[in-house]
């Protein structure tokens, strides 16, 4: 054992919860010779009350349950005493055999009774009213228990560790031991075990380096590495080069995995292009090719189909409309509205003040009168709430406009959006897999308005549809440059359009904060002292002195995760003044309490509760780990098991910011984060701010950021499929 480490045997009393999705067990343990049950915690895979456990583990002290056994690896052990073997045979483990059965098993076989039924089952046929069907229970039961050990313990002697195994088992049942043995690196299969881990795995099945089988999957890891950098493909030579240079394959042995990888249709060649800008050969993941292939037919076929209603020039109805809403359109917004009634697929683009809001009410109320279905839709629930805001029409994301579920999107093709305009906010944040699932779903006679900021960062996920879009010419598009009189004297939306044409943005000093509005800028290097001065400003200052609320109104960005100015040490900081005194427990080293500040982190359909919505914890149990968090939809409930889903929120990436505006922001902004000082990224930050923007950190990093623009390039096979949609198109 490792230092440190106690071994415990005794019997599981019962469990207090179980996860089977994951073995993950709480329960109550009674050690032999003992009379006081103790509180167990971790990995215990197919076990039943009362079940006899060999446990090695450590104690830990809970802060608030007290002392608590961690199981880090258990076995089970046969019972010895009749008292045992007759609970161990009525337990559940084999169906129709109860108390009375149990008791009659042990009458007639005593303590041979293990051997009888692992060596002679047959035997039990010798017992008054034993069945053939529980004599099949019996070896039914046996084969599993003995055959979950031998999976356990081979997957242990490769050092794989409970949690794991546990997950293993569950995915391949029997048949893990073979299929490990015949190719390690189908555990990647298995969610939470990459390329990394399945490596360390196969070395210690005497896999070597150049193994057929690790060349296969380390192209497909480095082909899913590239998609988590936003790239739908990458150049072939570039990734082989990659392969072998980082994980130490032999270039023909690269080579010949990528040859079967592609017979296998597992990873698709795209052939260089003659005469064109295309004429380097790439390579995909299919879903990627196929989804952008798809966008680019959707798009073909809404241009190219009639529209449900028709627009002449309509000046009359223009004139009405700007007479309603009391403006007058400039000779871009109106080139705009024109363009918009005269296409059924339309792009508006520009930053902020550009009057993209404007056009947008003043689309839906020229179009709305005539046509009678009407959907609004933003990638995220704060940007669809805000689109509500803005139009006073219902907006909701995309993903459950598409209704989405655990399925899939259930409107599609078949089954098309009743919706004959549709109005999409925040586009630049739409990755290459939701694209192609919204046009697959919008009928042919729609129409259809993408409105975003391309300047902005592009989407989280793969690919960066829009600016492909709008450059294939295939699409009309409308580009907003003039920033609106309200606009003008906001510091926020003139240093964000610096940044966004590649300028610095104006930093004035603090002594000439009486000239400020709404931007300020603080000077300072010191990680430390940065991460003490925003919460300070969170806490007191900014409310003080503007009367914004610390959890309503006011939201942390940071460029970074990890580090002293990142998103995970500023939660920590901000949590324990805001939040100090709520009820909580410990989770993957951060607490959530009461009142915490919470933003969810992937899509979970059956709750319908997005990635990026945000929410406050109103319920927590210490005891069994379950929350309730409120959100704008209503409030929804988090098991044990579901707590990953969410993160504290009182600060977030910059990527996570993306769709939503808050009425104040804080960024802070060093050199430590020089991986990501992009000017997208700032540009991004900039925009999300309504109404006070305050930097703090230092100047050096906001030019290293403004002068980065490398981050905009993405490798895509959009613009490839839109010149061969051309190419067909003119013949």
């Amino acid at each position: 054992m490792s230092e440190g480490e106690v071994s415990l045997i005794g019997t599981l009393e019962r469990v207090v919860f179980s996860n089977p999705e994951n073995g993950f067990l709480i329960g109550t343990f009674l050690e032999e010779n003992t009379v006081s049950p103790i509180t167990i915690k971790g990995v215990v895979f197919e076990v039943q009350d009362q079940q006899k456990l060999h446990l090695k583990g450590n104690w830990e002290n809970h802060p608030q349950y007290g002392k608590q056994f961690a199981v880090r690896e258990y076995m089970t052990v046969e019972p010895n005493t009749r008292e045992g073997i007759e609970r161990y045979l009525a337990s559940g483990v084999f169906p129709g055999i109860g108390p009375k059965t149990a008791e009659r098993i042990y009458q007639k076989f005593g303590e041979k009774t293990f051997e009888i039924l692992d060596q002679d089952p047959e035997q039990l046929l010798k017992i008054k009213r034993f069945t053939r069907k529980q004599l099949q229970a019996v070896k039914e039961g046996r084969e599993d228990q003995q055959g979950f050990r031998e999976v356990m313990t081979f997957l242990h002697g490769l050092g794989i560790s409970q949690a794991f195994a546990a997950r293993i088992y569950a995915a391949f049942g029997m048949n893990s031991i073979p299929l490990v043995k015949s190719n390690p690196y189908q555990l990647t299969e298995v969610n939470g075990i990459g390329f990394v881990s399945a490596d360390v795995y196969a070395r210690r099945l005497g896999f070597g380096e150049n193994s057929p089988e690790r060349a296969s999957c380390a192209l497909t890891y480095m082909l899913e590495q590239q998609a988590q950098n936003g790239h739908t493909c990458f150049p072939r030579q570039e990734l082989i080069e990659k392969t072998v240079e980082e994980l130490h394959i032999k270039q023909e042995v690269v080579e010949d995995a990528l040859e079967v990888l592609t017979e296998e249709r597992l990873v698709k060649v795209l052939e260089p292009a003659k005469n064109s800008a295309f004429g380097t050969e790439m390579l995909a993941r299919p879903r990627f090719y196929f989804a952008e292939q798809r966008i680019v037919e959707n798009f073909q076929r809404l241009i190219d189909s009639e529209a449900f209603t028709k627009f002449d020039a309509e000046r009359d109805l223009i004139a009405s409309q700007e007479n309603r809403l009391g403006i007058e359109l400039d000779a871009v917004q109106l080139e705009a509205i024109h363009a918009a009634l005269q296409n059924k697929v339309l792009i508006i683009t520009g930053g902020p003040g550009t009057g993209k809001t404007t056009l947008v009410r003043f689309i839906l109320g020229l179009m709305s009168r005539r046509i009678p279905s009407v959907a609004l839709a933003a990638p995220t629930g704060r940007a669809a709430k805000r689109l509500t805001e803005t139009t006073s029409y219902q907006a909701s994301t995309i993903h459950r406009l598409l209704e989405a579920d655990n399925m899939g999107f259930q409107r599609n093709r078949d089954q098309p959006l009743e919706s004959e305009l549709l109005i999409i906010d925040e586009s630049s944040m739409i990755d290459t897999l939701l694209m192609d699932a919204l046009l697959d779903a919008i009928s042919s006679s729609a129409r259809l308005v993408l409105v975003g900021d391309v300047d902005q960062l592009p989407s989280v996920g793969p690919g960066m549809v829009l600016r492909d879009l709008i450059e294939s010419e295939l699409v009309a598009v409308v580009r907003l440059e003039r920033i609106f009189r309200q606009a003008e004297d906001s510091l926020i939306t003139s240093n964000a359009h610096h940044v966004r044409l590649g300028r610095l943005p104006e930093l004035p000093r603090g002594e000439t904060t009486e000239k400020l509005k709404d931007f300020y800028f603080i000077r300072e290097s010191d990680p430390e002292q940065i991460v003490e001065k925003v919460t300070r400003m969170v806490s007191k200052n900014i409310p003080e002195r503007f009367g914004f609320d610390p959890f309503q109104d006011i939201q942390v960005l940071t460029p970074m995760h990890r580090g002293v100015t990142g998103s995970i040490n500023l939660n920590r900081s901000l949590q324990s003044v805001l939040n100090p005194d709520g009820t909580g427990f410990e989770h993957r080293e951060q607490w959530f309490k009461t009142g915490d500040k919470l933003m969810q982190q992937q899509n979970d359909y059956d709750k319908q509760v997005f990635n990026g919505d945000t929410g406050r914890i109103v319920f927590c149990d210490p005891k069994s780990r379950e929350i309730h968090v409120s959100f704008d939809q209503g409030t929804v409930r988090y098991t044990a098991k579901e707590i990953d889903q969410l993160a504290l929120a009182y600060a977030i990436s910059v990527h996570k910011s993306q769709g939503s505006e808050y009425p104040a922001l804080i960024l802070p902004l060093t050199t430590h984060h020089y991986m990501m000082l992009q000017r997208n990224l700032l540009y991004t930050a900039l925009t999300r701010g309504k109404q006070l923007v305050i930097l703090i950190g230092m100047e050096k990093a906001v030019a290293m950021a403004v002068k980065n623009e490398e981050a905009r390039t993405r490798h895509t096979s959009l613009p490839r499929h839109f010149r061969e949609m051309k190419e067909l198109m003119a013949l």
